[in-house]
C-alpha cells in the first residue's frame, strides 16, 4: 500500500511543501499560484516543473466556496455541506466517495463505497531517510498506486477548504 508523507508544520505555514514517499525520497512538491483568482494549490513531479494535478478554489451563483480537485483526466469538487451542523462535505466527482472521520486533525478516512482507498492520520514519525527530523508528520496510506495523485489533490482539497474556514 503506498504511503506519502507531509511534514505538518511547513503545511500549516505555506501551501508549499515537498511530499515524501516511503523511502523518503521527494516524489511531489506544492506550489501555491499567487496569480490565481482565489486560492490555487498546484501539485509537480519532484525535481521537474511538470505540473500534474491542483486545487483550485471555485464559487457557485449563490456565493457558497468549493475546490476543484483534479489531476490528469479526473476532477471533481467538495464543499461543505451547508445543511449539517456537524462537518460533513458534498464531494462532487464521478464515483461516490464519503468522508469518514475528523479532517480539521487529520484522522479520517475517504471511502468508495465499503472500500477505503485513502486513510489519513497525522503523527510525530520520523520520515523515512530524514535523519534526525521527528516532526509532526501528515500520513496518508492509498489502497492502490493508481489513487494516489488523485488521491492527494482531494486530501489538498479537504485541507485548504478547512484552512480558509470556508
Amino acid at each position: 500500500m503506498p504511503r506519502l508523507f507531509i511534514k505538518a508544520q511547513d503545511l500549516d505555514e505555506l501551501d508549499s511543501v515537498k511530499i515524501f514517499n516511503d523511502r523518503g525520497k521527494e516524489v511531489y512538491y506544492t506550489k501555491d499560484d499567487f496569480i490565481a483568482t482565489g486560492h490555487r494549490i498546484k501539485i509537480y513531479m519532484a525535481e521537474t516543473i511538470t505540473e500534474c494535478a491542483y486545487v483550485q478554489e471555485k464559487y457557485d451563483h449563490l456565493g457558497d466556496t468549493r475546490f476543484e480537485f483534479a489531476c490528469k483526466d479526473k476532477f471533481g469538487t467538495v464543499a461543505r455541506d451547508p445543511m449539517s451542523r456537524m462537518a460533513r462535505y458534498l464531494v462532487d466527482y464521478d464515483e461516490p466517495w464519503e468522508i469518514v472521520g475528523d479532517p480539521y486533525i487529520w484522522k479520517y478516512s475517504i471511502y468508495r463505497g465499503a472500500l477505503k482507498i485513502v486513510d489519513v492520520k497525522s503523527e510525530p514519525y520520523l520520515i523515512p531517510g530524514r535523519a534526525l527530523n521527528l516532526t509532526q508528520t501528515h500520513i496518508l496510506t492509498f489502497d492502490t498506486e493508481s489513487t494516489v495523485l488523485i488521491g492527494l489533490s482531494f486530501v489538498l482539497a479537504v485541507y485548504a477548504l478547512n484552512k480558509y474556514r470556508y
